[in-house]
């Protein structure tokens, strides 16, 4: 899903991929100008603005805003007049590209945010661009609704049925609407657009001109005179201004050219909002138009949020006092693009709970990667009982030293064998095929399953390793059943979130999930001789038979405990071949038999982290609108 913002004053996209948003960079820009040439030959440029179009040769034709072209008729008989629709399908195909290209993959649905004053025309015109362009119809979402979700993604709270005054002035003319809050959305009440005679910019180069040049000056009389903005001299002070209020934004004073042989002026906040007046008091009456319109009063208002017009700081504080409410200010460049998602993100492939994942009978291949972590899990307890020094007193023993670390990798590794078979779960059948009386499960269905029988079958087999090393050398159990537990109830809590929250993830997003949630086979067994070497240099047992080659071997068994911790901890390339060498060399460095117990319980938390970042991942991908899920959880236990 590809959500373009065609109601701003720049064209912004963002692209939804497996529940994650992702800002696209036209032209390696944030925001493309919606301007667009057309040559001589009929050929199409786009994402220009006006400095660029007045250098352009005369037989190009400057388009500021192929939107504002919608809707008003074309004459036959003009053939120098373009088609709105060939440049808007042309300007979707160009955004549309760079997003394919960013997130490395076909783009199959729009949205596009379209300004609240559209009718049916105007938006039948967007869905036949998408056309051309090589798209279904695009969902459409309206800029003030896509103002409000966003101020919620922001935090801000809006119950059921309450009334939002959105006011976007980016854009002119401004335009305030109210909407009214719904289960789906928001329903729109009223909408009123503010008109001026000219625009922002014109109003304040016109009060630049007069406060910097004489009275005589026939500059004063070309300003003021309607419709002067055509002209070149004119055009390059109306964007001088513009580049002035975008440096407001961020310091004091700004500079503006005047046109030759008059010298710059400097302009300050306070210069803007003299000159804005006209808008300014506009406000307070059409605030009250518009509520009027949707018949509700200041009372009834929970939020008002503004997307405020470049430099105008004034317009805020006008807002509050004409609505008694402190208006949420919106100026992020994608807020529109993501804050339409959530309105139309439904419209997306389904959840897992209603997928169905192609399944294949099991293989004995199938099973390889779950045998080795058995066959490790199975290796270090087997090495610590063994291994284990016991103390008698006659015929009782007294006390036993083994390496409890090295149980609760044991039982860390238990739950990861577990973890390998359940991720087999959707994707593979043990026998036969769904009949009518017993139909397909879902594959979130799959998942849940797979995973509430992992957590209960990994804690058994952890705490049978407790008790089974407490009776292999016959003393109390406890120690070892703390241990092996320990160290596989982290693991364990992790794999219980993920069957509960799985089943939510959208669809699309299933098969790269499932290839991320495969335990790393090779990690374990690397941490596994690791750890059995170390055990071996300590005890002289096998393969390590004298003291000669014991501390070289423990070196060894270190490094690559070290190695698989580091593999374990990150799945960045550049981290792994940064923290592998070091931690490498860093355990050979302080391996002795004080040291083991430590290095063995920096191998756990690493794999704790592993499950503790797979369940985060899979917990961003069940609800990638995390505020308002807990909203709506909020309000429903609340009432």
């Amino acid at each position: 899903m590809l959500s373009i913002d065609l109601s701003s004053s720049a064209i912004a996209a963002t692209a939804s991929r497996q529940g994650l948003k992702i800002p696209i960079l036209i032209d390696g820009r944030p925001v493309m100008p919606p301007g667009v040439v057309i040559g001589p030959a009929g050929e199409i440029y786009v994402g220009l603005d006006t400095t660029t179009a007045m250098s352009l040769p005369v037989d190009h034709r400057f388009i500021d805003n192929p939107t504002d072209l919608l809707g008003r008729p074309i004459s036959a008989a003009d053939e120098a007049q373009p088609d709105p629709v060939d440049l808007l399908a042309t300007v979707l195909r160009h955004v549309t590209h760079h997003a394919a290209v960013h997130v490395n993959g076909p783009i199959t649905a729009l949205t596009v945010t379209i300004p609240p004053s559209w009718g049916p025309r105007r938006c039948g015109h967007i869905s036949e661009a998408a056309a051309r362009a090589g798209f279904p119809p695009p969902a459409l979402v309206t800029a003030p609704a896509a103002l409000a979700a966003y101020a919620t993604m922001l935090g801000v709270t809006m119950s059921d049925g309450s009334c939002v005054l959105v006011c976007q002035a980016d854009r002119e003319p401004a335009t305030l609407t109210v909407l009214q809050t719904a289960a789906d959305g928001f329903r729109e009440l009223a909408t009123q657009q503010i008109s001026l005679a000219h625009g922002l910019n014109h109003l304040i180069a016109q009060h630049v001109v007069q406060a910097a040049t004489a009275d005589s000056d026939p500059l004063q009389a070309t300003i003021t005179a309607a419709g002067s903005n055509e002209a070149d001299v004119e055009r390059a002070l109306l964007e001088s201004v513009r580049t002035a209020r975008q440096l407001l934004t961020t310091q004091d004073k700004a500079p503006i050219l005047l046109p030759v042989p008059r010298q710059p002026a400097v302009i300050t906040r306070d210069d803007v909002t003299a000159a804005v007046q006209p808008l300014l008091d506009q406000i307070p009456r059409a605030v009250g138009g518009i509520l009027d319109a949707a018949d509700i009063d200041t009372t009834h208002l929970a939020q008002v949020v503004l997307r405020p017009a470049l430099g105008v700081t004034a317009l805020a504080e006008t807002l509050a006092a004409a609505t008694g409410t402190t208006p949420t200010l919106i100026d992020h460049t994608h807020a529109l693009a993501d804050g339409a998602l959530p309105l139309t993100i439904v419209q997306e492939a389904g959840a897992a709970a209603d997928a169905r994942l192609p399944r294949v009978r099991l293989r004995v291949s199938d099973l390889t990667g779950a045998l080795l972590l058995g066959a490790c899990s199975l290796i270090l307890l087997l090495q610590a009982v063994l291994t284990a020094y016991i103390s008698t007193y006659s015929t009782w023993v007294v006390g036993v030293r083994t390496s409890l670390p090295q149980l609760g990798t044991a039982g860390a590794l238990v739950m990861l064998t577990a973890l390998a078979v359940a991720h087999l779960a959707p994707t593979t059948l043990l026998a036969g095929t769904p009949t009518a009386s017993t139909p397909e499960p879902t594959t979130g269905s799959l998942i849940r399953r797979g995973y509430l029988t992992t957590v209960v079958g990994g804690i058994i087999t952890a705490a049978l390793y407790g008790l089974a090393t407490g009776t292999a050398v016959e003393y109390d159990y406890t120690p070892y059943l703390k241990w092996t537990l320990g160290a596989a109830l982290p693991l364990a809590a992790c794999a219980a979130l993920i069957a509960a929250t799985a089943p939510r993830i959208p669809a699309d997003a299933l098969p790269a999930w499932l290839v991320m949630t495969r335990p790393a086979v090779t990690h374990a067994i690397t941490a596994t001789a690791g750890i059995y070497l170390m055990r071996a240099a300590l005890t002289l047992s096998t393969p390590i038979s004298t003291n000669t080659i014991a501390p070289i071997a423990g070196s060894i068994g270190a490094a690559l405990v070290g190695i698989a911790t580091a593999l374990t901890i990150s799945r960045s390339r550049t981290i792994r071949a940064i923290t592998a060498p070091g931690l490498a060399v860093g355990y050979a460095l302080v391996f002795t038999a004080d040291t083991t117990s430590a290095l063995i319980v920096g191998y756990l938390i690493a794999l704790t982290w592993w499950g503790i970042r797979l369940t985060a991942h899979t917990l961003r991908l069940a609800f990638p609108q995390p505020g308002t899920a807990l909203r709506r959880l909020a309000d429903r236990t609340g009432g």
